[in-house]
């Protein structure tokens, strides 16, 4: 339970510094999204899979998709 709560933090963390600045992982997160966005699982910007809202979730290192469209960064 805590490592999915540090996800969730770490993925709202990325999602503002997404806004304000260059993060290191832009690219990967941005084909993340774009992968969530297309998924039929997207349903309003959270995933009914897993119940993350998608622009945070795919926005941490650590997180993967549950129907393993696309997985954890590699550091």
């Amino acid at each position: 339970m805590f490592l999915y709560i540090k996800y969730i933090i770490l993925g709202w963390w990325n999602w503002i510094l997404d806004k304000i600045s260059d993060i290191r992982y832009k690219e990967e997160f941005d084909e993340r999204l774009r992968i969530c966005k297309e998924c039929e699982c997207n349903k309003f910007g959270f995933c009914n899979k897993c119940g993350c809202f998608v622009e945070a979730k795919t926005k941490c290192e650590e997180s993967s998709c549950p129907l393993k469209k696309w997985d954890k960064i590699s550091k």
